[in-house]
């Protein structure tokens, strides 16, 4: 599908928006439970103070802006220039994870920034969430171009998630924002054909096993949260997270509203799940979507919009 240039500009800001969004809105709720949230505050809606303040972003949105940096700068990946990037941003205050901080902190000591992320966990390397979290604009600059997309994917999360399975997370979680780029917002959304597409994408059975249960959650009448949480996940693992965030889209697609207030109120790892999530639907419905009232309060809105512009103005005139 050809997409008109301004539908294009639109979806590549919504996505990088809405990735922020949903990080500034699950970030007070990440690590309590979804009962622990509707005991607390009901139904979390607003972007409200947790351990940062409201609107704030956490390292999820940090780090995507570290990888969009470098490939507006590289006009595509750039391992050394991305590392670099992610040390320059680095704020410990924004919540980072065990393995980016030991993987940037061995960067700096002269480890190969190749070779940091293998050293992790008995030399298995890292299958958390942290590759897919920062990935948007990887699916944005090649959402026409699946094989490019999973090859630059693998390398952006493997700087510091070294594990296939991190790095297929992340793969999975660009090729699931790029389907929603080729997609026509306020067209009813075939979400079987897209289940099919993500399950035929990827290369890894447990991926597979967990998007084959997205797709048989999809066909239920009625599905209870806490099913979900249980069979798909909430935690901090990409394979325990990646479909959790695909299945909050996909089931609350009509609207970005819905789907990201569904992501953040599952718990766990609420911002990344929130982050993934506003990924995915800003990147179908544009930016027009999200609602004003989250938009103002977030932090670092133009810097971030405007590495969106940057990145559609590579795809514009190429």
């Amino acid at each position: 599908m050809k997409i008109k240039p301004e539908i294009l500009r639109s979806k590549f800001i919504g996505s990088l928006l809405g990735l922020a969004v949903g990080d500034a809105l699950g970030m007070p709720v990440e690590g309590l439970t979804a009962e622990e949230i509707r005991l607390k505050f009901g139904v979390v809606k607003e972007m409200i103070s947790g351990r940062l303040p409201a609107g704030c972003y956490t390292d999820d949105t940090e780090m995507m802006i570290g990888v969009a940096e470098s490939l507006i700068e590289n006009r595509g990946f750039n391992g050394e220039d991305m590392v670099k990037r992610f040390i320059r941003n680095f704020k410990f205050w924004r919540g980072y994870g065990y393995g980016p901080i030991k993987v940037l902190e061995m960067i700096k000591k002269g480890v190969p920034w190749e070779k940091a992320a293998e050293k992790l966990f008995g030399g298995e390397g890292s299958y958390g969430n942290g590759g897919a979290m920062r990935i948007a604009p990887v699916g944005l600059l090649y959402y026409d171009n699946p094989e490019i997309l999973r090859s630059v994917a693998y390398k952006v999360a493997r700087i510091t998630h070294a594990n296939k399975l991190g790095m297929e997370g992340a793969a999975i979680q660009a090729y699931a924002v790029a389907l929603a780029v080729m997609e026509e917002p306020h067209k009813t959304l075939e979400v079987e054909d897209f289940i099919t597409k993500v399950y035929m994408f990827s290369c890894d059975n447990i991926f597979r096993d967990k998007v084959r249960l997205v797709k048989q959650l999809l066909e239920k009448n009625s599905v209870d949260k806490f099913e979900v949480i249980s069979r798909l996940g909430n935690s901090i693992e990409a394979f325990n997270s990646v479909p959790t965030a695909l299945y909050s889209f996909l089931a609350n697609y009509e609207s970005f509203e819905d789907a990201v207030i569904y992501a953040v109120n599952l718990g766990g790892d609420a911002d990344t799940i929130g982050a993934m999530t506003g990924a995915i639907a800003g990147a179908y419905y544009g930016v027009e979507a999200i609602p004003k009232r989250w938009l103002d309060r977030l932090e670092g809105r133009p810097y971030i919009e405007s590495l969106a512009e940057r990145l559609w103005m590579i795809k514009h005139t190429d």
